[in-house]
This record gives C-alpha cells, structure tokens and sequence, in this order.
C-alpha cells in the first residue's frame, strides 16, 4: 500500500478544507477546526499544541477542544487517513 503521503491530498481554506484518499476514491468535506486539526496532524504537531492553537482560534473551552482533536482523530482512523505515527497520543 502506498504511503499516506502519495495517496492523500488536501486542499485547506479560512472556511474549511477537502480531503481526497486517492486510491479509495473518496473525498472528505473538514469544516475550519477539522482543517485546523488535520494539517497540523500532517506536520507532526503534538496533542497540546494543536489544542493551544484551537483555543486560540476558536475562542474554546480547552476541554471541548481536546473531545474535538480526539473524536476527529477517531474519524480519521476510521478512514485510515493518517497513519498511526501520524496520530498523536494523549497526552
């Protein structure tokens, strides 16, 4: 199977982005925080840091942005979107 780098790509703006798995021919709508949280999954970022940056963002309670980082992370592996090492854990 290839990497998730040759067979995902995304497209990201201020309102929210897509995310196309190129194999399974399937494409995913992300609303502003999914994009948020997707592309700093994509750079590595850790768990604390992506919800720093949510809070920020979004004005939120830092508990409701970490169900947020952790139900989306469950969708997107559900959807084997991101690899595992791609997929901080809890921190």
């Amino acid at each position: 199977m290839p990497s998730n780098r040759e067979r995902i790509r995304s497209a990201h703006a201020a309102d929210g982005g897509i995310v196309l798995d190129i194999d399974r021919g399937k494409m995913f709508s992300l609303n502003a925080s999914g994009s948020v949280i997707f592309q700093f999954l994509e750079k590595g970022f850790g768990e604390e840091k992506i919800i720093e940056e949510l809070v920020r963002r979004f004005e939120i309670p830092a508990h409701v942005a970490k169900q947020d980082l952790n139900d989306f992370r469950e969708a997107l592996r559900r959807h084997a979107l991101l690899t595992p090492n791609q997929l901080p854990a809890s921190e």
